[in-house]
């Protein structure tokens, strides 16, 4: 059971992926919005590279993921980012594992028909990876001992036996976990086989690669031969921004050179907004101070075994009948709770955005942790009994009372009827519970411990059966208080969101442009916020928590650039945006990149002044003329950056092939224009170890294919997604 514990726990990371429900979409929408592609069918979520990739199987795949995202978290549903996010990253997965695919198959790796021939690997690999001599890192990951880390494939073995005779069982309880293993191994399993056959396609290329003895030469010379070199640079900062203004020549000369750096791989679209945040008013404060006032009486006057009731019916709060030492409740109420009498009220006070007020319901010492061994006496219908135990109730106190008399007599048959325990961990604790906090065990079982003397055996009931548990250890008992607690958030009432709604709304209907979305917001003195360029699968707007409905008004077919929105509500903030921008897909044109390349090319007038005036420079001693100092530097051809100026390749490059005592310049860099004169051209060693440089040379490469091979083969797929229309 452990080790199914512990695939569950890691099933997430070993699919690559973690998963979210796919959001219900719209079929009239949908259609709606189709119409523009002649392609889209909604048996289809996209066609990549001519294959189609099934809307049935992808919503397949993302709801096995919602299950699994909800169960790691412990959560019964997702937020709308979450959800919006984890399917992106599903369908990031689709892709890439499609594409990966269909490139092996182009290579011959894998064949298009048949499973095991999907994979691209044999059973003899696949089972090397599971139980054989070289075990996947995910099989020495789940099936390795936690304590020590020694893997033992009999683990693996006996695990895969555990499920074939579980999922025939006839035992509901044990045939549902079996049920439950078995799909953590077939994702486990399918995660396996796709990284041998991945491995494969990435060994291909890396064993493609070598250095040839003569390059390996040049690299040795370029990384060991050194110059000694003396410059100045005239740093750009010394001619003033207003000596320097770019002309409209200058801009169109920068980017006709530039152009191919101004690639839109996607339509990009950006809006301006008008965020109207939702507070509390005057009115509202009134009434909760007024509404936290009748909780206090409330709380009062309330008998104790009310408490529960009212605590739950009062608020936001459900009511902790949990112990807490000095120093652990909030600072505004720590030292007066563990000074008041029981029964007082403390507070209200506010804090973290609410209301609160609290009452002082116990007192007493206790122990933080405790240290206790038990033996479960289960029966027939307890909670988790499983339905070999038969036992009645009556018959499992009375086996309970036997168990308790004969460790009482001797402490030392404690550890000799622990084989009689119904707790399936005794296999691996022997019955022994190690510490544990005050209150980290259901209620009964914890008080029988904090009230017990050390030592002592005590039998005591829970859902699960009866415990024959032997205290054996407490650390030395502090005040601790229990307290009731009523907290009310501090919140708008419907009335005030109601009027700040229209005043929004009253906003947009007045400006239906952009020119009078910005004038109007200017007259009335509101903050008109600039939003990032998005593209159309953007999960939102950033700083607009769930706005994914935001961004598909951006790129919905009616909304042109200029248009404005109505009004949307994000949690406590009301928008209206306006349509500021549309980059289309493909090299931008020059007013769409003007503001991003003003500094570079007024560099560019800049290093155009700095080399006319230093045209005429005959020798290095005239670096005062440009408010410089000579400096003097040792560097070679594969030298990253130069010492007091940064990377200049420009002209690190010419340093390098200069000849010696020979004035070089001026040269444009990215940090100034250089003057600079080779003092010694230095040698590089007879000795060179060419086999270790052939070998280092390799690292970058096999980096470049991890990381840039997959980039590389998406953009070079022809993809057509409908993912907009279903999200």
């Amino acid at each position: 059971m452990a080790i199914i514990g512990t695939i569950r726990k890691r099933s997430g990371l070993l699919l690559g992926i973690v998963g979210l429900a796919l959001a219900a979409f719209v079929l009239g929408d949908l259609f709606q919005n189709l119409g523009q592609s002649s392609n889209f069918d909604q048996n289809k979520i996209a066609i990549i590279n001519d294959e189609k990739i099934s809307t049935q199987d992808f919503q397949t795949r993302v709801s096995e993921q919602t299950d699994l995202m909800m169960k790691q978290l412990n959560k019964q549903s997702l937020s709308n980012d979450e959800s919006y996010q984890i399917t992106m990253e599903v369908w990031s997965q689709v892709k890439r594992e499609t594409i990966t695919r269909q490139q092996m198959e182009i290579l011959g790796l894998i064949q298009k028909t048949g499973e095991a021939a999907a994979a691209g690997v044999t059973t003899d690999e696949y089972m090397d990876n599971i139980t054989g001599n070289n075990p996947h890192s995910e099989i020495l990951r789940n099936f390795s001992d936690p304590k020590t880390g020694a893997f033992d494939r009999n683990n693996v073995i006996n695990f895969l036996n555990y499920i074939e005779q579980g999922v025939s069982s006839q035992d509901e309880e044990q045939k549902t976990q079996a049920l439950e293993a078995q799909s953590q191994w077939t994702n486990l399993s399918k995660y396996i086989k796709s990284d041998i056959a991945n491995n494969k396609y990435n060994n291909l290329l890396l064993k493609a690669y070598y250095l040839p003895k003569p390059l390996a030469e040049q690299v040795f010379v370029e990384n060991n031969k050194l110059n000694k070199v003396a410059l100045f640079a005239a740093r750009y900062g010394t001619v003033k921004d207003e000596e320097s203004t770019p002309t409209d020549a200058d801009f169109e000369a920068f980017y006709t050179e530039h152009k191919n750096e101004f690639e839109n791989l996607k339509e990009t679209r950006s809006i301006n907004y008008i965020s109207w945040p939702v507070m509390p008013s005057a009115e509202d404060m009134k009434d909760l101070e007024s509404q936290i006032a009748t909780f206090t009486a409330d709380l009062a006057k309330a008998p104790k075994e009310e408490l529960p009731y009212l605590v739950n019916n009062s608020g936001n709060s459900r009511y902790d009948s949990s112990w807490v030492k000095k120093g652990t409740l909030s600072p505004f109420i720590d030292s007066a709770a563990f000074s008041a009498e029981l029964g007082s009220i403390v507070g209200p006070w506010t804090e973290n955005g609410a209301f609160h007020v609290a009452k002082i319901v116990d007192r007493m010492a206790r122990p933080d942790s405790l240290k206790a061994s038990h033996i479960l006496i289960s029966f027939a219908g307890a909670y988790g009994a499983p339905q070999t135990v038969t036992r009645t109730k009556i018959g499992a106190k009375e086996l309970a009372d036997s168990i308790k008399n004969a460790v009482a007599k001797n402490q030392d048959a404690f550890d000799q009827l622990v084989s009689k325990s119904d707790d399936p961990s005794k296999a691996e604790n022997n019955g022994h519970l190690d510490w544990f906090a005050d209150g980290g065990m259901i209620f009964a079982f914890n008080e029988a411990v904090v009230n017990g003397a050390k030592g002592s055996i005590e039998v005591i009931e829970t859902a699960f059966g009866y415990h024959v548990i032997r205290i054996d250890d407490k650390k030395e008992a502090k005040t601790k208080i229990r307290i009731a607690q009523i907290d009310l958030p501090i919140t708008y009432s419907q009335k005030t969101f109601d009027q700040v709604y229209n005043t929004a709304n009253k906003f947009a209907s007045l400006n239906r442009t952009l020119d009078a979305f910005d004038t109007s917001a200017t007259n009335i003195g509101l903050s008109v916020v600039k939003g990032d360029p998005l593209d159309k699968m953007a999960a939102g707007v950033a700083g607009l928590p769930n706005s994914r409905e935001l961004v598909k008004w951006m790129f919905n077919d009616k909304t042109e650039k200029g248009s404005v929105s109505n009004v949307y509500d994000f949690e406590n903030q009301i928008i209206v945006a306006a349509l500021s921008e549309v980059r289309p897909e493909g090299i931008l044109p020059l007013e769409a990149v003007k503001e991003q390349i003003t500094p570079l090319v007024q560099r560019e007038v800049k290093a155009r002044i700095l080399m006319d005036k230093m045209k005429n420079v005959k020798d290095l001693n005239q670096s005062g003329e440009f408010q410089a100092r000579i400096d003097t530097l040792t560097l070679g051809f594969a030298t990253y950056s130069l010492q007091m100026y940064g990377p200049e390749p420009n002209v690190q490059g010419r340093m390098f092939n200069a000849k010696v005592n020979t004035l070089m310049g001026p040269i444009k860099g990215d940090q100034g224009v250089y003057m600079f004169k080779v003092l010694e051209e230095g040698k590089a060693p007879e000795t060179k170890d060419l086999k270790m440089i052939q070998m280092q040379a390799k690292q970058p490469f096999a980096q470049r294919i991890m990381q840039q091979l997959y980039p590389s083969i998406e953009k070079a797929a022809v993809i057509e997604d409908f993912m907009f229309f279903f999200y």
